[in-house]
């Protein structure tokens, strides 16, 4: 009898009414406050704070003045970003490429262009290696010192002594005037940042290239395409899908970088900042004001990459 009792399942008792409307009051109730854990917190607050200097802006002399102070190094900002930022991916390209494809022992037999070949690519893989390496090891303002202060330099006055006499003689015109360049100036600092990207984006092109599947590249190369037509017709399309959402970081973080110009001297807008606060003592205003056009300029840009990613996952599927 006793383990008849056990078997039975213990039934529960019957909720009325009331209690099963405030069961489910009680669960809208956990629903309503669930929601407030996975609100964006940051963006509301950066929102709030935006809005504010927005107001400060339109209703306050000192903050209407440094904006219209700062706003005149925007669009210097995003030329430099998006200038350096192109020959970037030229130079990341270029070397990804060459250190996907680390050099193998040599074969017993091969002929002598192909050994010269092998000695020539191997020689370019340690070069490639070599400036990536030491681009990602140093931060990108020493890098940027030694362009203005050392690299531009020794270039210009080489171009001055060596090339510059070489063409007045053959053109017989020695009134060619020589190269004026100061090394503290937006080419400089264009060239500086495209080669510090440049290490940086070859590890994603790199990554990129070699996470395609090694058959379809074997296969390709046993119907007679050349690697140049592997590359652009099998390889590429599958690497950029996955190169695009850090690609799109590495410029969000460029548009950063583009501070550290302000060392050679460029009137970018932490440079106009610098400027304005040292004349005005009014510190906390103008970088208030510097923090709220970079955060406008990198936020929408973290929004633009979020939709690619979400375009990209959905078109995947």
């Amino acid at each position: 009898m006793a383990s008849l009792m056990q078997d039975q399942p213990i039934q529960e008792k019957p909720k009325n009414d009331f209690e099963e409307v405030e069961e489910q009051s009680r669960k809208r109730l956990a629903g309503r406050f669930a929601r407030l854990y996975t609100a964006p917190w940051w963006l509301i607050t950066l929102v709030i704070v935006w809005i504010y200097l927005i107001v400060q802006i339109t209703n306050s002399l000192d903050y209407s003045r440094i904006f219209a102070e700062l706003s005149e190094g925007i669009s210097l900002t995003l030329t430099l970003s998006l200038s350096a930022y192109v020959l970037a991916l030229v130079v990341g390209l270029l070397c990804g490429v060459v250190r996907a494809n680390p050099p193998k022992p040599p074969e017993h037999g091969m002929r002598f262009d192909q050994v010269v070949g092998h000695i020539l690519h191997t020689l370019l893989y340690n070069a490639v290696t070599l400036y990536v390496e030491f681009m990602r090891g140093i931060p990108p303002l020493v890098f940027l010192l030694i362009s203005g202060f050392i690299l531009v330099p020794a270039l210009r006055d080489a171009i001055n002594t060596s090339i510059l006499p070489m063409l007045r003689t053959m053109l017989n015109n020695p009134e060619i005037p020589e190269l004026v360049w100061r090394g503290r100036d937006n080419a400089t600092a264009i060239a500086g940042l495209s080669l510090i990207y440049g290490a940086f984006l070859s590890e994603v092109f790199r990554a990129g290239i070699q996470s395609v599947d090694k058959g379809q590249i074997e296969a390709a190369k046993s119907l007679g395409m050349s690697y140049y037509q592997v590359l652009r017709y099998i390889v590429i399309p599958q690497a950029v899908r996955r190169m695009l959402p850090p690609l799109g970081n590495d410029f969000i973080s460029m548009i950063k970088d583009t501070s550290l110009v302000t060392i050679l001297g460029i009137n970018d807008i932490t440079q106009l900042a610098r400027k304005w606060s040292g004349s005005t003592f009014l510190y906390v205003e103008t970088y208030a004001v510097l923090s709220m056009i970079y955060l406008t300029l990198t936020i929408t840009g973290s929004m633009l990459v979020q939709l690619m990613e979400r375009y990209l996952r959905r078109n995947e599927r």
